[in-house]
């Protein structure tokens, strides 16, 4: 679901056949088997693929899985790594101008397309609640689901780290860190790429008048604009029975 054209495809699973040692499927249902009588005997499918795989399959997932991957092949794996590179090395110049913004991990190359940084002062959501409303610029904030490195990433001992806990045990999340995550693909242009730093600029001098437009949530560490709760309650309105 990464590559190009890839959302809305199925998974693809590669193992060692040697590996599976189950004698009824994760999920038995249609398609499993090659008999079943009314007193409770069946008899499942030899072929891994095809026990494993109960019920209608899907059809259009797997053919865009397949076409994404052909897709991915026509590139060139090279080419991509190179544009990638490229784009990196691009965006660490940019990002270094960005006043208050600090970049997490290492900064040598090569590595992947996937950076992740915080600007002092600036709540990670509201960063990218920012970007998103005013550029239309989606990035993702939070822990990436790497807490446990976020410890390491954002200096959080473990007497802070139990604070933290305590806060969301009840209920509050608003003291849970994180960090905005920008993904770069060898399809982005050199003039998008400027697009976000400039767009990172603008936020830095102007939140604290844009910031006046948006209510925090601490029960799920968000920012949301404050219009747009009258948008959900009116959405809301049209299911109510």
């Amino acid at each position: 679901h990464k590559f190009l054209g890839g959302p809305g495809s199925s998974g693809v699973l590669v193992f060692n056949k040697k590996l599976y040692k189950n004698r009824i499927p994760d999920h038995p249902g249609g398609g499993t088997v090659t008999y079943t009588n009314p007193w409770g005997d069946h008899v499942y499918f030899d072929d891994i693929e095809i026990r494993e795989d109960g019920g209608t399959p899907g059809f259009l997932q797997a053919i865009r899985t397949a076409l994404a991957i052909r897709l991915k092949e026509q590139m060139g794996v090279e080419k991509i790594h190179a544009r990638e590179e490229e784009l990196v090395q691009l965006a660490f110049q940019g990002l270094q101008e960005v006043p208050g913004l600090q970049i997490l991990g290492d900064t040598v190359s090569p590595r992947i397309g996937v950076i992740s940084f915080y600007l002092e002062g600036i709540h990670h959501n509201l960063v990218v609640q920012l970007l998103n409303d005013r550029f239309g610029i989606q990035v993702r904030g939070g822990c990436s689901c790497a807490g446990t490195y976020g410890h390491y990433l954002l200096n959080v001992s473990k007497e802070e780290s139990y604070g933290i806990k305590e806060k969301i045990d009840m209920g509050d999340m608003s003291y849970k860190p994180g960090w905005v995550r920008l993904s770069l693909h060898p399809t982005m242009t050199n003039a998008e790429l400027e697009l976000v730093i400039q767009a990172l600029q603008e936020l830095t001098a102007h939140v604290e008048d844009w910031s006046k437009d948006y209510g925090f949530d601490p029960h799920t560490n968000e920012f949301y604009h404050r219009h747009s709760r009258i948008t959900e309650e009116r959405y809301e309105s049209w299911f109510d029975l």
